[in-house]
């Protein structure tokens, strides 16, 4: 019996190590911290990726989206991979000079995962490799839901979908 005492200070040793259970109210404090923390990450995310795509810099804007992630553009087929999703990037400004402004409205976030709800005003400016009529559907305001990831530290997309505010153009006639 002289082996119960240790076992009882192990098992009480274990015990007052065990994690609290969270209280509603602190798991709204904690969300409501996770939250404001990601979101100011994110809208500095947000301002470097227009910086890079003002400038051109197809290859540094892409760089805000993880590995794996999936970009929905609107009215266009899904883009998956940074890497295509990079060329995409390239594709568009070989077209052209862009700018975007993302309006961030809401950040919800828990540990590593954070969801974004904004706007963007997207302008283009032509140059010569641009499609004929492409610049009349801009300026453009789109909707967006973006889902982000953090990795080794950084805020990473992983999930973007973009929806326009214009409306779609009538059904032809016969």
């Amino acid at each position: 019996m002289t082996g119960t005492p240790w076992v009882a200070a192990a098992l009480l040793a274990l015990a007052a190590c065990a994690p609290k259970t969270e209280t509603p109210e602190q798991m709204r404090t904690r969300l409501r911290a996770e939250s404001d923390s990601a979101k100011t990450a994110i809208q500095a995310a947000n301002a470097r990726f227009a910086g890079y795509l003002a400038a051109g810099k197809a290859d540094s804007a892409a760089l805000v989206y993880a590995e794996d992630a999936v970009m929905f553009p609107s009215g266009t087929p899904p883009i998956s991979g940074r890497a295509a999703i990079q060329a995409q990037f390239r594709q568009w400004v070989g077209m052209g000079h862009w700018t975007v402004q993302p309006t961030t409205r809401q950040v919800e976030a828990s540990g590593p995962v954070a969801v974004e709800t904004g706007s963007n005003v997207t302008t283009f400016t032509p140059g010569k490799n641009a499609p004929r009529g492409m610049a009349a559907r801009y300026p453009d305001t789109t909707n967006y839901e973006t889902a982000w990831r953090k990795v080794d530290g950084r805020w990473l997309i992983t999930r973007d979908m973009a929806v326009t505010t214009r409306a779609p153009a009538p059904a032809k006639t016969r």
